[in-house]
């Protein structure tokens, strides 16, 4: 697991940078609202995940279970009737993609210059989730053996093949929309061969062959991951839907200003969901298992070894965000870009640390109430920001309801519904999980309230500036996080986790 979660942050650094310092040469070579169209385009792409999700959303647990059970007969099953349902939908899905791409600037408001570009893109990104629906399911092996590592180490390796071709492509010819995705294309084909290799090295007892294709196990998986297409619908109404809103609701130019406020917050939010997913492997053994007990423990740790990380990013947002804009987005107002960020942020600092505790609804089979739940907030959170963009008339204003209030539902969510149902699916005291929680906020506001001091008394804007500050939080929130938020056995744990890497 400690493997798994060091590649894991290996992964976050090299998005950082990619993100970092890949979005700006981006924004320069397009401009604001032609970059805002990468983010909508992967957004309308992501909407086609409801008709794969129920089957794809608990793929893993079923084989995962039957192979630690020692059925492999029946984890062939699974597989290959999965491997074929989904070769199915992607044909169906492409097939609709291209029919929308030629449709396209009906659907959205596009600038008339960059129409064909706008559609190349889409039907480019919709390439590039076809070929990674079709196989994705053979990536099951590094979850089964709980080698996550080495499922880190091929993105990295994607991530890295993808900005060399982006910097050549960008570089040497002229700028267009469509480089986007036809690197994702290319570097979805590269994770198409990674995961066999891996698939075939690590669980070479699996096999997909047609003959498996068992019906009743396709609908016994599809109907249990049923509850997260609502899910998935409740995601897209609560957050998916933020830069088409800007789009249709205030301007081009207003969906390039969120599509950038949020490309800090979405890369944590990934990084801390490849970090709770590293985590799932270890709570499926132990409640396949029946340990219990052990599974107590082991989410506890979870919850506070995120906590742990989550402080660090949390604290350098909302103490450094000002700087960070001003470096990073020479010539834009820095100012209004922090606020935008930091009432993006608010929900982290709550949920961030608990973001392996979702992990519970899917090793124990229980996502009805979670489905249901996350459904009637996002209805909530849909139905306030469309009254918000009817009721309000400043675009400003407009921008900042966006921002703010998926937050404050999210917030409300995160600190009842998820520690309280997930500890009573296990049958734990409903507050099981709320010291560390409390322990983490209180954590954040220390760390950042000492980084704010720090920025105000002795530094300005500019890089170095930004790498003191930067150097300084991550340790003192690492030291202050270390006593504050670990328990001994975890300290202990740390420790020797990094004697043993130092060879000390």
């Amino acid at each position: 697991m400690a493997i798994n979660m060091l590649s894991g942050i290996c992964v976050f650094v090299l998005n950082l940078c990619v993100a970092f310092f890949l979005t700006p040469f981006i924004v320069s070579k397009l401009g604001m609202a032609a970059y805002g169209f990468i983010g909508l385009s992967n957004n309308l792409i992501s909407y086609t995940a409801i008709l794969t999700i129920a089957i794809n959303s608990m793929s893993g647990r079923f084989v995962t279970v039957k192979v630690h059970e020692g059925n492999l007969s029946e984890a062939n099953g699974y597989m290959s009737s999965i491997f074929y349902a989904n070769l199915l939908m992607s044909g169906i899905i492409l097939i609709g993609v291209i029919i929308a791409s030629v449709y396209l600037q009906y659907l959205i408001d596009i600038p008339e210059n960059l129409v064909s570009d706008v559609k190349a893109l889409f039907l480019m990104l919709g390439i590039s989730s076809c070929i990674g629906l079709m196989t994705g399911v053979i990536s099951v092996g590094a979850f089964i053996r709980n080698r996550l590592d080495v499922t880190n180490v091929r993105n990295m390796a994607g991530s890295f093949l993808r900005v060399v071709l982006l910097l050549l492509l960008f570089g040497l010819l002229p700028a267009k929309l469509w480089y986007v995705g036809i690197t994702m294309v290319i570097m979805n084909l590269y994770t198409l061969s990674a995961n066999y290799y891996f698939y075939r090295v690590l669980t070479p007892e699996l096999q997909i062959k047609f003959e498996f294709f068992d019906l009743k196990k396709l609908m016994e998986v599809i109907s249990a991951g049923a509850w997260n297409i609502l899910t998935r619908i409740s995601d897209i109404l609560s957050r998916g839907v933020d830069l088409l809103l800007a789009n249709l609701f205030i301007s081009a130019s207003a969906m390039g200003l969120l599509s950038i406020v949020l490309t800090i917050p979405m890369l944590i939010l990934s990084f801390f969901s490849i970090i709770s997913g590293n985590y799932a492997p270890e709570f499926t053994r132990l409640y396949a298992i029946g340990d219990f007990e052990a599974l107590k423990k082991a989410l506890l740790q979870s919850v506070r070894l995120t906590g742990l990380l989550c402080c660090i990013p949390s604290s350098i947002i909302f103490a450094y965000g000002d700087i960070i804009y001003n470096v990073w987005m020479p010539g834009e107002d820095s100012g209004l870009l922090y606020m935008l960020t930091c009432l993006c942020s608010i929900g982290m600092v709550f949920g961030l640390p608990q973001e392996p505790l979702w992990n519970i609804f899917t090793i124990t089979n229980k996502l009805r109430k979670s489905s249901l739940n996350l459904f009637y907030n996002s209805i909530m959170i849909f139905v306030t920001v469309m009254v918000a963009m009817f009721v309000i008339d400043d675009n400003m204003n407009r921008l900042i309801a966006l921002a703010l209030i998926r937050n404050i539902y999210g917030t409300i969510r995160v600190t009842t519904f998820l520690p309280i149902y997930g500890a009573t699916c296990l049958g734990y005291d409903r507050w099981t999980f709320y010291p560390p929680i409390i322990r983490n906020v209180v954590n954040v506001a220390i760390v950042t309230s000492i980084s704010l001091m720090v920025k105000h008394a002795f530094l300005s804007s500019g890089w170095m500036s930004l790498f003191a500050g930067v150097v300084f939080t991550a340790s003192i929130g690492f030291v202050i996080s270390f006593f504050t938020v670990l328990k001994g056995s975890d300290r202990e744990f740390v420790v020797n986790y990094l004697k043993a890497k130092l060879k000390l």
